[in-house]
């Protein structure tokens, strides 16, 4: 991460203290934090990982599959504020195309109405030591990886996540498809949309690596679409907008990836550029929508 960054984190253990200081806080799994923050119950956790936390939570599973939950509390500076634009890089929300875009995404379901509804789910590994759970700014599942450092090959291996990819090129047959906490991909006959959230990734983080499954090192504005739905043939150019902001950009599908609970994961745009409105963070995630055209 660029220096000169801040991050403060709370970690949460098993262990019987509580240990206060300016930027960390540990307690036991029966302590409840500061008012309107919930229980955890880490010995659940510990067997089933789940599916929202609090935004920029980091759950980590050591050698012996002991939970310990680290809290980037940075993460509530996207889930409250806009990130401010760099004027030398404006964007300008698309509010007129919007409407077009509407109709657009009513006819491709339009078309699909008689089709099946598949519901996915959440497709999760079991926690086994060294599964590391990365939660975005809004509580939910970015990323889910294995550290090597903590677990071993084996485990690695099992916990592997999804079980299936759409061969290349091609995607799932025409259909809503559903998973997560409300991620909907709908495939017609000459298009495919996605509506839910958008999330990010970089080389060195969270098990990425800087080359794509189109052998491309990847760069802004190069996005991963979900592997077990859709697997177009790289470089396919896709419209994607953020719903809170109305920005709309032309990304580019160059990878594939398990995203248990987004739609779209954009890699990373540098420290100091803005993409959607925002200014990276490894935790961020937001409201969007994409489609294409093939």
């Amino acid at each position: 991460m660029k220096a000169g960054k801040s991050m403060k984190y709370i970690t949460v253990g098993l262990s019987a203290f509580i240990l206060l200081s300016s930027n960390v806080v540990t307690v036991n799994a029966t302590e409840i934090f500061t008012s309107g923050v919930p229980k955890i119950d880490l010995e659940t956790i510990k067997f089933q990982i789940p599916t929202s936390l609090e935004p920029g939570a980091i759950l980590t599973y050591d050698v012996e599959q002991e939970p310990t939950i680290t809290y980037d509390t940075s993460a509530v500076d996207h889930a409250t504020i806009k990130s401010k634009p760099n004027l030398l890089q404006a964007e300008v929300p698309d509010i007129e195309g919007r409407a077009a875009e509407d109709e657009f995404f009513k006819t491709v379901a339009e078309s699909v109405k008689n089709l099946p509804v598949t519901d996915l789910g959440y497709d999760l590994p079991e926690p086994s030591p060294g599964t590391v759970v990365i939660y975005g700014s809004d509580g939910h599942i970015n990323r889910i990886y294995q550290d090597e450092n903590i677990g071993s090959k084996q485990a690695i291996v099992a916990a592997d996540i999804p079980t299936s990819t759409v061969p290349y090129p091609g995607r799932l047959p025409a259909g809503t498809y559903t998973y997560g906490s409300g991620q909907k991909v709908i495939i017609s006959a000459g298009a495919v949309t996605g509506e839910g959230r958008f999330t990010v990734f970089r080389a060195g983080v969270g098990g990425s690596g800087t080359v794509g499954s189109s052998n491309k090192v990847l760069g802004a504005g190069d996005v991963a679409t979900k592997r077990q739905i859709d697997n177009a043939v790289h470089g396919t150019p896709i419209t994607a907008r953020a719903l809170d902001t109305n920005i709309v950009k032309t990304v580019y599908k160059n990878d594939i990836g398990s995203l248990p609970d987004a739609v779209l994961d954009n890699y990373f745009w540098g420290w100091n550029n803005v993409q959607f409105g925002y200014t990276y963070s490894d935790i961020l995630s937001f409201s969007g929508r994409y489609y294409y055209q093939f």
